[in-house]
């Protein structure tokens, strides 16, 4: 199961875990956390390296428990995360959260308004992977004008959601940014990240090479 090669680029990737590595791909580790979930063993983990912290998140991420429990067990999570790959890969497998957007909304702004790094991350690419609709558009500008970033990482998922937002609505999202000061971190990031995407065709890019 251990992968000395995968360890190695790992360790380039994430090179601020505090959490040792055992070099383990993520679709072992998700046919393990499924493994788990059907033996009822998740609470065997003991958070000691990279790969059981994002075991437990894949597990609860997993989990067919009621909807408040596993937004208690979320919270309790939160603070194991110290990295985007943790991070972003518990996000993805966070499924439940579509169906209970407005229920969860509230703990999103709560996570936007703390100090911590990775709080923020985890908000941030919450909202870009379940919330960009026409119903939480608006808001979802209004937190990018007003946010207030922790660190680097809090910055790139902002600058990734303002790249979704171009993409799933260029020209209200090009008068957005044109009205509103952004972070300009935030700002430049994410025009270059819609200038990668395949979803803008070149008129659209053009129109973002202007602004960049």
């Amino acid at each position: 199961m251990k992968d000395e090669e995968y360890l190695a680029f790992s360790r380039k990737l994430i090179p601020d875990t505090k959490y040792p590595m055992i070099g383990i791909r993520m679709p072992e580790l998700r046919s393990f956390a499924k493994e788990l979930l059907r033996s009822g063993r998740q609470d065997e983990l003991k958070d000691e390296s990279y790969e059981e912290v994002l075991l437990r998140g894949l597990c609860i991420g997993g989990s067919r428990c009621p909807w408040a429990e596993k937004k208690r067990q979320i919270d309790a999570f939160l603070p194991f995360i110290d990295n985007w790959a943790i991070c972003d890969s518990f996000v993805s497998s966070l499924k439940d959260i579509r169906k209970h957007k407005e229920d969860y909304y509230p703990s999103l702004k709560r996570y936007l308004a703390s100090e911590e790094e990775f709080y923020q991350r985890y908000a941030l690419v919450v909202l870009l992977n379940c919330y960009i609709d026409e119903t939480y558009q608006k808001d979802l500008y209004r937190i990018l004008a007003k946010q207030d970033y922790e660190g680097y990482y809090s910055k790139m998922a902002g600058a990734w959601l303002l790249s979704y937002l171009f993409i799933f609505d260029f020209e209200e999202t090009i008068s957005f940014v044109k009205d509103t000061k952004l972070d300009p971190f935030v700002y430049q990031k994410g025009i270059r990240k819609a200038l990668d995407s395949y979803r803008l065709d070149d008129k659209q890019k053009q129109i973002l090479k202007a602004l960049d």
